[in-house]
């Protein structure tokens, strides 16, 4: 592969190419002139009252080459390291326009150079090695694009005259902003350039072992608390799991993406239990600190062990199943609240302190429910809700905490039934004796 310096060694090998064929050509003896200058600059750089003739070729448009577009991808793995240098292919669009200072001379010029590129094709790597090399007849030849690797890629080049249309011609052109003069397109294919940046390469494979795994992958059905279906999932309780396939001699539990399996606490054929309180010796069992209350997501993997000695190589893996983890709260009303009396009812406002398990994140929206506990019969119960602060409360670097703060405001005096909203989940009320909700209780 050639590097980027590819694409100006390819316009110097046209250069060069075409100073040699007028050489050869005699071309000067027929125009007069001591040397017909091949130049490789902008068309507007060329000035019209120019004393001597030349012809002046132009890069003036690069495309990908479709059928390299694809090569060595993807060039990263799963873990981000770098495997492979994609090559980029292009083809190099160029205009041939040639400048006359008398009759003919942009028609001859222009007439052979295109037999000259009509009789060479392809460049060959032994054209291209002599045209880049140092010499005192180029003056104008960087010595750096010797060094541009383009007589050493996979595929030689190709030039091709394209058959332009008058509208398309003319739409060059105009973009160019000149005089138009007699000139030819050709695309020249294939320019490859490549990144010589350090890949990630495997060492080669000492032994093959052959592997029969039969096609049962695990299928999750449902996700719910082990207390009943109808019961709410909390942190301190277990998820169980059915479906079918689940049980394997390995196995991989993936809540919310995260390695869950040391909070596996049963497993069968079709039905599997959790719980979110994961070993942490020499402390008791908690929480992960990435576990948050809201929509989560459970995955069940049997994770294939190979080669020698065993590693794990992907496994069979189950659906994505979702279930809602509501958050337990504690409620204190903090010391300081005011009292308000409109029509002989005190309401009052202050700040209540939540603390929350599991802990609360700074993008999660967390609201406080607040319902009137034993109303008269007379009138409907009173409720309230009430958002918690500014990224509730928490002061970066800090990305999560324990305790939220909510201030209420104008909550009519009385006894209330407390809960907390974390995204989708709501902390559950405890069930009196009576079958009827009777705490957590809060006084504002």
């Amino acid at each position: 592969m050639s590097n980027a310096l590819s694409v100006a060694a390819t316009a110097a090998v046209l250069q060069q190419m075409l100073q040699g064929g007028f050489a050869a050509l005699k071309l000067d003896d027929v125009l007069g002139a001591n040397a017909v200058p091949v130049t490789c600059i902008p068309p507007e750089r060329i000035a019209s009252d120019s004393g001597s003739s030349q012809l002046n070729i132009f890069l003036y448009n690069q495309t990908r080459n479709p059928g390299w577009a694809n090569l060595d991808l993807p060039s990263r793995d799963g873990r981000g390291e770098r495997i492979a240098n994609p090559a980029l292919a292009l083809d190099l669009h160029f205009l041939l326009s040639a400048y006359g200072v008398a009759d003919f001379h942009a028609e001859i010029m222009l007439g052979a150079a295109m037999q000259i590129l009509h009789d060479t094709p392809a460049l060959g790597r032994a054209a291209i090695r002599d045209a880049l090399k140092p010499a005192a007849n180029k003056p104008n030849l960087p010595q750096e694009l010797e060094l541009a690797g383009l007589a050493d890629q996979l595929e030689q080049l190709r030039i091709t005259p394209l058959n332009h249309t008058t509208d398309e011609i003319s739409r060059i052109w105009a973009a160019l902003q000149t005089p138009a003069r007699p000139s030819a397109a050709y695309l020249v294919s294939v320019v490859l350039m490549q990144s010589p940046q350090s890949v990630r390469r495997p060492l080669p494979v000492l032994a093959r072992n052959l592997y029969v795994v039969p096609l049962r992958a695990p299928r999750l059905d449902r996700v719910e608390s082990s207390a009943g279906a109808a019961a709410p999932i909390v942190p301190s309780g277990t998820v169980r799991i059915g479906g079918v396939n689940l049980a394997a001699p390995s196995l991989s539990l993936l809540l919310n993406g995260q390695e869950f399996a040391g909070g596996v606490q049963s497993l069968g054929a079709d039905e599997l239990a959790f719980g979110f309180l994961l070993p942490d010796p020499p402390n008791p069992p908690a929480i992960p600190d990435m576990l948050r209350a809201g929509v989560c997501t459970v995955q069940l993997i049997h994770p294939q062990w190979m080669g020698q000695p065993p590693q794990v190589h992907g496994g069979q893996e189950s659906n994505l199943a979702a279930f809602v983890l509501n958050p337990e709260a504690s409620f204190a009303v903090q010391p300081g609240a005011t009292s308000t009396v409109v029509d002989g009812v005190t309401y009052r406002s202050g700040t209540i302190k939540i603390g929350c398990v599991p802990r609360i994140g700074s993008r999660q929206r967390v609201r406080l429910l607040l319902n009137e506990k034993s109303p008269p019969p007379n009138r409907p119960a009173r409720a309230y809700s009430f958002a918690a602060r500014e990224g509730n409360g928490i002061v970066a670097p800090a990305e999560s905490t324990a305790d939220v703060t909510v201030d209420y405001r104008n909550v009519a005096q009385g006894s209330y039934l407390a809960r907390v909203q974390v995204d989708a989940g709501t902390s559950p009320l405890v069930l009196g004796p009576d079958g009827r909700f009777s705490g957590p209780e809060v006084l504002p």
